[in-house]
């Protein structure tokens, strides 16, 4: 009976999910619906219930451990300003204004202030698909969002720990109805709920410190052993240890999921371990989301629609201005400020988890709690909406008005985040020889590598060394290919490299792709997935032998240079095509490519979407536009009237100072680029 309802809920949440995502609706709200759908409050199609909720809460494990993974003690120091002037302030006065809002209606001070700690958090899955959707995540708005939500994302904690002690304080039952073999520990410590949250904290560091001895270690020794199952089946096994410890301590199994992520991620491991899990995390995540829309009678809504409706309006209004009010306070711009607000205005997905927790305990009963869901999933379903409405809103307020610069943005302020760097794959000799250069040179970098030894080794130098598969789109995410300016594979493992430049191609269009390989039947290929350039080592040995010949017959050391940049420029086409004759004068035609220049535009460059006219590089550098290659197409002797596209790639030829003011105005970026 399980497996037919498994197979029903899967059924159903991916046709809701598919109609969602062809209507930009986030999965969220269609794994809600679905749950709606299925649930004894709507077609009734499942029937083990119990079954579903127990992958469920496994499911809100794992995430709670992905999220431990994703938070880093150098990422929380970056973001500490942020957080400590607008997200505990955020923390506290939602909380604050929603158990005052409150207080009439749920009964006790403990209980609305409980009210006011779920509708506190924010959706983090949410709100980071709409930032990355549209580009925004490097907005100051997008890092104010993202420092608070990270912030609700470690209170979740402090919340949880606290449940016992509201409960206590409100008189009702304060151990869970679902009480399992920590009933008696959770009995102690809600005799003396002050006891309780002091004893948490000693349990959640004393494992996080026990934990980041201990886990680094363990996986370095099986990462040696180069099985991916047997990593797996560790990480697993370390996630649900750790949570089995805390709820044995009578604390959550959430709670200590989360805390082996946190050991974990400052390890060099962390980002592989975050890849390996993510499919699991996204599986099961769903279900728990799916089991909370089971809950939602959709009779009570359309039954109490009036109070749902005020409550969704309060909590939107005041989740705004809990936000906004900080941010402006911490110097930023109204605009700024309230874009932000509007961006975090929705209840969030770990709200449920508290909710169900408080549930269990009698904090949240009956109508209450169905008030709760129904508000929640409403404020979800409108997010992104409201991340749409509040800018134009602020526009319009903008324009011509007395206040109108209030509404403008504040001045752009350095990202935090590694910016216009090299992503390097491998570690041998190429990579190796790459990383020394460009830090000579003083180009920001970072290294993949799936060596543990080598990672271990180098990463004690102080080299920006990570451990993992560049293949997986996560690693590289990690890596900030959305910000870098160019990624390099130097991997002796062929299809390990094809893999990795369609995964990076796909995910940055515009981005440089060099890839070094052995072997002639490679380049082509590699090519046609989306490299720039492709260096072959055994093309290379020739074109070295080539030059060293030539130079005892006493030829030109600029015309042999000449012809070696002509044969690199025609992809190595004359030593693929077989071995020719060639005389002087051939080598004498090659004078043009001496002059040669090539740029490709990349999103950033002013000179995406100008037409060639409009740029007036001749006039401005002296240099020749020759050639346009778009794609497979190449357009040659393009016209002033002829718009760049971003990922063309354009020839010019011209002196050498000419060449380096032409690349200058190619590769200027916008001022105001986000």
């Amino acid at each position: 009976m399980f497996l037919s309802d498994l197979l029903v809920v899967f059924a159903v949440t991916a046709v809701v999910v598919f109609l969602f995502g062809r209507a930009q609706i986030p999965s969220v709200i269609g794994l809600l619906v679905s749950g709606v759908v299925v649930g004894p409050y709507g077609l009734s199609l499942v029937d083990d219930l119990e079954s579903v909720e127990l992958l469920a809460e496994i499911g809100v494990v794992v995430l709670l451990f992905t999220v431990g993974l994703e938070i880093s003690l150098s990422r929380l120091l970056a973001m500490l300003p942020l957080m400590v002037s607008i997200g505990l302030p955020q923390i506290a006065g939602t909380t604050l204004l929603i158990a005052a809002a409150c207080r009439w209606h749920v009964g006790t001070l403990p209980q609305a202030i409980f009210a006011g700690l779920l509708i506190a958090m924010s959706s983090t899955a949410i709100v980071l698909k709409l930032l990355s959707d549209r580009s925004q995540s490097g907005t100051q708005a997008g890092r104010i969002s993202i420092s608070v939500l990270l912030l609700q994302d470690l209170f979740v904690i402090v919340a949880m720990l606290a449940v016992p002690l509201l409960a206590a304080s409100a008189g009702v039952n304060a151990v869970p109805n679902n009480a399992n073999a920590s009933h008696q520990s959770t009995q102690v410590l809600v005799e003396n709920p002050f006891l309780a949250v002091l004893l948490g904290f000693s349990i959640v560091v004393g494992v996080l410190l026990a934990g980041r001895q201990f886990i680094p270690k363990v996986l370095h020794e099986v990462v040696r052993l180069r099985n991916r199952e047997l990593f797996l089946i560790t990480l697993v096994l370390i996630c649900l240890g750790t949570a089995a410890i805390t709820a044995a301590a009578g604390l959550s199994l959430a709670i200590g999921a989360f805390i082996a992520g946190l050991a974990l991620s400052e390890s060099e491991y962390g980002h592989q371990a975050f890849a390996e899990v993510l499919p699991f995390r996204d599986t099961l995540a769903s279900l728990f989301f799916v089991s909370v829309g089971m809950l939602l009678d959709i009779s009570f809504v359309f039954s109490h629609f009036g109070l749902v409706c005020l409550v969704v309006f309060v909590i939107v209004l005041l989740k705004i201005f809990a936000t906004a009010i900080p941010a402006m306070l911490a110097g930023f711009s109204v605009r700024t400020s309230l874009i932000a607000g509007g961006t975090i205005a929705q209840v969030g997905e770990f709200s449920f988890v508290l909710g169900s927790r408080g549930a269990d305990v009698g904090l949240l009963t009956g109508d209450d709690y169905q008030t709760f869901l129904a508000a929640a999933v409403i404020t979800m379903a409108a997010a992104p909406l409201l991340t749409g409405v509040v800018p134009r809103f602020c526009d319009w307020l903008g324009q011509g008005s007395w206040f109108g610069e209030m509404f403008h943005d504040s001045p752009p302020e350095d990202d935090i985040d590694l910016t216009d760097h090299v992503i390097i794959a491998g570690f041998g000799i190429n990579g190796r020889s790459l990383a020394t250069a460009l830090a000579e040179f003083g180009v920001p970098h970072v290294i993949l590598e799936l060596n543990p030894e080598t990672v271990r080794s180098e990463s004690a130098l102080g080299i920006d060394i990570r451990y993992g598969d560049c293949t997986r789109r996560p690693i590289l995410e990690h890596a900030g290919i959305f910000r870098a300016r160019a990624f390099v594979v130097a991997i002796s493992d062929p299809a390990s490299a094809r893999r990795s430049v369609r995964v990076a191609r796909d995910l940055v269009p515009e981005l440089e792709i060099f890839v070094r390989t052995e072997y002639l039947a490679e380049v082509d290929e590699l090519r046609l997935l989306g490299a720039d350039v492709v260096v072959p080592a055994e093309f290379e040995t020739a074109l070295s032998l080539f030059e060293r010949v030539l130079g005892i017959y006493d030829v030109p050391e600029e015309k042999i240079d000449n012809l070696v940049d002509q044969l690199r420029l025609e992809n190595y086409g004359f030593l693929r095509s077989g071995v020719r004759r060639r005389t002087i004068q051939s080598i004498e035609s090659a004078d043009i490519h001496d002059q040669l220049g090539r740029c490709r535009i990349s999103k950033r460059s002013i000179a995406a979407g100008k037409t060639i006219g409009e740029l007036d590089v001749r006039a401005k550098t002296g240099v020749t536009i020759i050639a346009i290659q778009r794609n497979n197409q190449q357009i040659r002797n393009p016209g002033p009237t002829l718009q760049l596209h971003i990922g063309d790639e354009v020839s010019f030829v011209g002196s050498r100072s000419e060449r380096t003011a032409a690349n200058k105005i190619f590769l200027l970026t916008c001022n105001n680029d986000t």
